[in-house]
Formats: structure tokens, C-alpha cells, sequence
């Protein structure tokens, strides 16, 4: 029997590193770190996307063109951001003189997110200056305000003048003559033509083929239109197509056709011509 003294374990209680610790410690704060910063950032992004209130204008169309003398109209519209509310007023500014605007309504009254419309009507007078004019639309509520580009294109008067004629030697069967046209400019500015047409209106016969009953009519003839160049720039005055310096072959041409019909009702016979034209001041 072995009677040795029985020999009680003692109790050791374990202790880690100062490293290993500060580790854990470590370990331990990283989720923490990173949910603060995840937060963080989410509350940026939300500061971000927050809109502020106000009011939005818009053109539709955003450029209109017009005789001096006429009226235009546009589509203004309002929108609400930011659930924006109130009464809006609109004003143009930067329209060239002689040029009014009219509001129809005056004013809109918006409620939060929603948009309303006004048409905005230009009236010109007849001595506004022709060219394009940049202007702006605003809206104003309060101390909120917002603008929109628009333009104005007044385009430059059109004005009258007289053309005339005149043939140079006689008509036969087979023969086209060249017909030298006269523009007369009344204004005080030059005027740049840009169509000239020429007809035959009517054939007078002569008494002796009209009791003769011998016929003669426009399908006798042909008329060739005036192909130079546009615009003629006419300055103020009479001008004839060579003094524009326009050759004959490109002035209106008038020919007497060749036909297998009797043509003798045209001997002696007068033609009537007609001319028109289009142009614009300079």
C-alpha cells in the first residue's frame, strides 16, 4: 500500500501575450468600424439626391418666325420641384422694340410635383428691325425664380415693283427672240428679286385676219422662263436685265413655233405679255 501524500493540482489561470490581446482587440472593433462608416455614407448620398424647391420653365416651340406686322404665340409651361407650391408670374425680356407680349392666364398656381401652362403671344409691329432675336422667359414666385432661352425671327419686308417688257425685232415662224425685262424699284433700299415669270395674256390678230377668220392663238407660241441667277439685286431705280448684266441667253425667250397649220393669222398679229416677280428688301 502506498501511503505517499496525495498531491493536489493547483489551478492555473491563462494568460495571453500583451500582442495576441491588443490583436484581438482589434478583431473585434473592425465590424463595429465598418458599420459606422457604412452609415455614414448613406447618409451623404441621401443629403445628395434631395432636391430643393422650386420651379422649372419650358418653351414649346423655343423659336418662332414672322412677317414684321404679325403676331406668334408659344406654350410656357411651370413645373414644380421639390414639392414646390405657389402662385407663378411669367415675364419676357430681351425682345428687339416694336415687339409686345400678353400672358394668357396671367399667372398659374401650382401644387406640389404638378405643371401648368400659359400661352405667351407676340404681336410685332410693322417697323420692327427683320432679324433673329435671342430673349428669355422667366417664372417668378417669391424670391424663386427660373428662365428658358427662346428666339424671335422677323423676317425682312417684302416689297412691290413693276416689271415690264420688250421684244427686240419681229416674230416668224422658227425665230425665238430674247425679251429684255425693266424692274422699277420705288423704295429707298434695294430690293433682291427672286422669281421672275413671263405669259402670254393675248394675241390680237389684225382686222383683215380677223375678217378672214384666220386664226391665230398662244398655242402658236413658246414662252422660256428667265434661268439666271437669284437673287437680282435691284437698287433703287429702273434696271433692265443688261444692265444687271444678265446675258440674253439666260432672259425670257419668246418663240413663234413652226407649225403644219395655216399660220397666216399671225402675220401683223400683237402679243400681250404679263410678268410677276417676288423679292425682299435688303
Amino acid at each position: 500500500m502506498d501511503h505517499r501524500p496525495t498531491r493536489t493540482t493547483p489551478f492555473h489561470r491563462t494568460r495571453l501575450p500583451l500582442r495576441a490581446l491588443i490583436l484581438a482587440l482589434l478583431v473585434a472593433f473592425v465590424p463595429v468600424a465598418a458599420l459606422a462608416a457604412s452609415s455614414g455614407q448613406g447618409t451623404s448620398q441621401g443629403n445628395q439626391a434631395k432636391v430643393s424647391k422650386g420651379i422649372a420653365v419650358a418653351l414649346s416651340p423655343s423659336s418662332r418666325t414672322l412677317d414684321p406686322g404679325q403676331s406668334t404665340s408659344f406654350t410656357v409651361s411651370a413645373t414644380s420641384t421639390g414639392g414646390f407650391a405657389g402662385t407663378v408670374t411669367f415675364a419676357a425680356s430681351g425682345l428687339p422694340a416694336g415687339a409686345a407680349v400678353a400672358w394668357q392666364p396671367s399667372e398659374v398656381v401650382l401644387t406640389s410635383g404638378s405643371t401648368a401652362q400659359v400661352t405667351m403671344t407676340v404681336q410685332t409691329g410693322p417697323t420692327i428691325v427683320a432679324g433673329k432675336t435671342d430673349f428669355t422667359v422667366k417664372g417668378t414666385s417669391g424670391s424663386v425664380q427660373a428662365s428658358a432661352p427662346a428666339q424671335l425671327h422677323v423676317l425682312e419686308v417684302k416689297r412691290t415693283f413693276d416689271v415690264s417688257g420688250s421684244v427686240d425685232g419681229l416674230l416668224a415662224p422658227g425665230i425665238t427672240r430674247p425679251v429684255n425685262l425693266q424692274i422699277s424699284n420705288s423704295h429707298n433700299k434695294s430690293i433682291a428679286v427672286t422669281n421672275l415669270t413671263m405669259a402670254i395674256s393675248q394675241v390680237v390678230r389684225t382686222s383683215a385676219a380677223v375678217a378672214a377668220n384666220l386664226p391665230c392663238t398662244t398655242a402658236d407660241y413658246k414662252i422660256t422662263q428667265y434661268s439666271g441667277v437669284y437673287p437680282l439685286t435691284v437698287a433703287p431705280g429702273v434696271r433692265t436685265l443688261s444692265e444687271l448684266g444678265v446675258p440674253e441667253s439666260k432672259r425670257p425667250q419668246i418663240a413663234m413655233l413652226d407649225t403644219s397649220k395655216l399660220q397666216d393669222g399671225c402675220k401683223g398679229a400683237t402679243l400681250k405679255l404679263t410678268y410677276s416677280g417676288t423679292g425682299q428688301a435688303n
